[in-house]
């Protein structure tokens, strides 16, 4: 096993406790939650379960294996990330149709961002070959914090000024069409590298102003944008940056006037 395999390994394991103390909310007992591990097909003693539970023991690779694949194939242990996302997103229309959201609760629970981040990456949503992610400030920087820590890889974050020590500050404009303004953003140009594969991320994405910014950002590094990944998104204008900017997005759950 590589040390990039071990150290997934590793991280999986740790994770599969994190998912395990999550799903034991939802059951009164650890003999009834061993029972629906059990209907899945894994064979687990209370004692160990318990011992899981309480951070005391890691599950060898093979249990972790079908931990995992119980706990996130099973619909009834709540772990979806669409599920997830919406119990700790507070949404709200107001009396002109605008679609407000507001993430606090989230960024404040980092057991649950920290899950719903494993999961996209177990899922394959988010790749593994990727060099470093960049996010803009201020309300992604916990997203990619997280997700550097479990990536075990270096994270950027996009600043409104330039940092003291800042020799090379390469800039790009957001154009915001609500408030009909340009902010720039930028970074450190001894941040990115030449030919590194990065990955952006943000909590919220309303018109891809700001995502459309950061991509001009690293395709001025020199470098490759290989993915966009957003935990929520609000509307439909977002949707443009498919065609404009040829990167893939990915937007983990969708707030509409209608959902």
């Amino acid at each position: 096993m590589s040390s990039a395999e071990s150290y997934r390994d590793a991280q999986e394991k740790l994770m599969t406790l994190n998912l395990l103390q999550m799903v034991f909310k939802g059951f009164d007992t650890l003999d009834s939650m061993r029972a629906a591990l059990e209907r899945n097909g894994v064979e687990v003693s209370i004692a160990n379960l318990s011992r899981y539970i309480n951070g005391k023991a890691l599950p060898k690779s093979k249990l972790k294996d079908e931990l995992l694949r119980a706990l996130t194939q099973d619909e009834s242990f709540n772990l979806s990330i669409d599920q997830l996302i919406k119990d700790h997103i507070i949404k709200d229309i107001d009396e002109f149709g605008n679609i407000r959201i507001s993430n606090l609760h989230l960024l404040n629970d980092s057991k649950t961002l920290k899950a719903i981040l494993f999961l996209a990456i177990y899922q394959g949503i988010i790749p593994l070959d990727v060099d470093k992610i960049i996010t803009a400030e201020v309300d992604g920087i916990p997203i990619a914090m997280t997700l550097a820590h479990l990536l075990n890889i270096d994270c950027v974050y996009a600043r409104k000024r330039k940092p003291l020590g800042t020799t090379m500050f390469i800039t790009a404009d957001i154009q915001s069409t609500s408030q009909g303004r340009v902010e720039t953003i930028g970074v450190d140009a001894k941040f990115i590298r030449s030919e590194e594969k990065i990955l952006i991320v943000d909590d919220i994405i309303r018109s891809g102003s700001t995502q459309t910014a950061l991509i001009d950002l690293v395709r001025k590094c020199e470098a490759k944008p290989v993915k966009i990944v957003i935990i929520a998104g609000i509307g439909s204008r977002w949707e443009k940056i498919k065609q404009w900017n040829r990167v893939e997005l990915e937007v983990l759950k969708i707030y509409s006037a209608t959902k």
